[in-house]
C-alpha cells in the first residue's frame, strides 16, 4: 500500500493501483514459465488462464484486437532473501500488459501509449504516472543490482512439469 500526508501531518493508506508496472530485475530477464516447462505444459497453463477469466482482462476488462487476452506471470519479491517467486499468472488484454512490462515498451518505442493507458485505468493524472514510473524504475534499480534466485515452484501443484534439459 502507498502512503501520502494528509494536511495535518499523518499518513493515510492508499490502495495499491489497479494497474501496476512489474519491472523484473535483470538478472531473471529471459527466465519465465514458457522457458522453464514445455510447450504443451505452457499452453495448457495459459489456456486454462485465459479460461478462467472467461477470456477478458483480469484488470480492465477489456479484450484486445488481434487476441483477448494474453498470459502474464505474478511474482512476489522477498528483497531480503533474493528470491522471486511466482505467484501464479493472470490474463490481461495486450494494453494492460504492455503496461506491466512498461521497460519493454519503453525499448520498443511504446512508453506514451503504455502511459497513456496507466493514467486511463487508474484516473491519474500525467504527472502521477510520471512519479509512479520513476518509482518502479528505481525499485527496477535496487533489484538489479544484485542476482535473484527464481522460484517457480508453484508449478509444482499443477499440470506443468519442467522442460527436459537439452
Amino acid at each position: 500500500m502507498q502512503q501520502a500526508n494528509e494536511g495535518n501531518g499523518e499518513r493515510v493508506r492508499t490502495p495499491p493501483p489497479r494497474l501496476s508496472i512489474e519491472l523484473v530485475p535483470s538478472s531473471s530477464w529471459y527466465t519465465n514459465v514458457r522457458s522453464e516447462v514445455s510447450k504443451a505444459a505452457w499452453d495448457s497453463l495459459r489456456h486454462a488462464c485465459y479460461r478462467n477469466a472467461g477470456h477478458r482482462c483480469e484488470i480492465c476488462g477489456g479484450r484486445g484486437p488481434q487476441w483477448p487476452v494474453e498470459c502474464h506471470e505474478l511474482w512476489e519479491y522477498d528483497d531480503a532473501q533474493g528470491i522471486q517467486r511466482l505467484t501464479g499468472l493472470t490474463a490481461l488484454c495486450p494494453e494492460c500488459h504492455r503496461v506491466k512490462h512498461f521497460g519493454l515498451a519503453r525499448v520498443k518505442g511504446e512508453q506514451e501509449q503504455a502511459g497513456r493507458w496507466l493514467m486511463q485505468v487508474n484516473g491519474w493524472t500525467r504527472r502521477e504516472v510520471h512519479e509512479y514510473v520513476q518509482d518502479a524504475f528505481r525499485v527496477w534499480e535496487q533489484r538489479s543490482a544484485r542476482a535473484w534466485k527464481v522460484d517457480i515452484s508453484w508449478l509444482d501443484h499443477r499440470e506443468a512439469r519442467p522442460a527436459p534439459a537439452e
